[in-house]
């Protein structure tokens, strides 16, 4: 079941990874920078599933790669996938050297935790803050799909990641296998949403260009 779920999250990623791409039109800056920062989060997906699917050496080096692959995930594709939706809901674009700080800061945040020796509740924090922003910036949206979309894959991946997955909220519940499918599905919902909100801003930039 673990090399399905895997095999199941490096699709999902490559169905995200395409509807980043699917507009009518030449992207404008600001989605062009939105794009390639979603598409970084979702690499970062995808070579963590794929570490889980193709290293099976229990060599310490090996361990170290896979555990590296893993903390990429959770500790910052997610959390900048989040921070990207989020922001965009607000209509706010920034910089790819102020979205680059904000990488070395979730990158910073938790090299300090680890050395504080809290990083389970930095863990838990993030896992929590992570969750009740992507709920917030879908919930944001008045376009029906977007909203509809959104907010179905924004519940599925707070459950992946908030209650059964390594960051969770409730221990106790942790399960690999259900996170790591629950993860997949939201990628979908999510890549669909994903490409409307695209959509929705080119056409705004665009006419905000003619005026």
């Amino acid at each position: 079941m673990a090399t399905v779920t895997n095999l199941a999250i490096i699709l999902s990623c490559v169905f995200y990874a395409a509807q980043l791409f699917r507009q009518p039109k030449t992207l404008t800056d600001n989605n062009r920078t939105l794009v390639l920062l979603l598409l970084l989060c979702v690499v970062l997906i995808m070579a963590s599933a794929a570490g889980h699917l193709l290293i099976s050496e229990q060599s310490q080096n090996s361990q170290t790669l896979q555990r590296l692959l893993s903390n990429m995930k959770d500790y910052l594709a997610i959390p900048l996938i989040t921070s990207l939706l989020l922001a965009t809901s607000f209509n706010k674009f920034w910089s790819r050297a102020g979205w680059g700080r904000w990488v070395l800061a979730l990158i910073a945040l938790f090299e300090l935790a680890r050395r504080a020796g809290v990083g389970e509740q930095y863990a838990m924090l993030l896992a929590g803050l992570s969750s009740a922003a992507l709920l917030l910036a879908f919930f944001r949206y008045s376009q029906t799909k977007i909203r509809g979309l959104g907010l179905m894959g924004a519940l599925l991946a707070s459950l992946s990641v908030a209650v059964y997955g390594t960051l969770s909220l409730l221990p106790e519940y942790q399960n690999p296998l259900l996170s790591d499918g629950l993860l997949a599905i939201s990628l979908v919902a999510l890549g669909l949403a994903t490409r409307e909100i695209i959509s929705l801003y080119q056409i705004k930039e665009t006419k905000a260009g003619r005026m």
